[in-house]
């Protein structure tokens, strides 16, 4: 199968910790892979597809995280996962700095 993605992916897992716009509190969840354009999230929550997130990112290597707004964009079933969870691809819509998320 060919690969049909623009950019390259880091597949190392890393922490994220995310909130839908409308929600109060933030959930800490891992990433499985990122790219410039978006990343795969694995979570507990159930996401809408278009629904839209604030992230705090951590990066292996980076010396800060970066926080981003993003869409879901798929969402799936976790499988294998005994638990109820939840894989989802996010895109990114924009970064911005920490500033900008109110109470994050």
């Amino acid at each position: 199968m060919q690969e049909k993605r623009k950019s390259s992916r880091l597949q190392e897992p890393f922490p994220v910790r995310q909130r839908a716009q409308d929600a109060k509190s933030a959930e800490v969840t891992q990433a499985k892979n990122i790219s410039t354009g978006g990343m795969r999230i694995i979570t507990d929550s159930r996401f809408d597809i278009g629904s839209k997130l604030n992230m705090e990112v951590n990066i292996p290597r980076a010396l800060s995280p970066y926080y981003t707004q993003g869409e879901v964009i798929w969402l799936k079933e976790a499988e294998g996962s005994g638990d109820k969870r939840f894989e989802m691809g996010v895109k990114f819509l924009r970064v911005i700095s920490k500033n900008d998320f109110e109470d994050f």
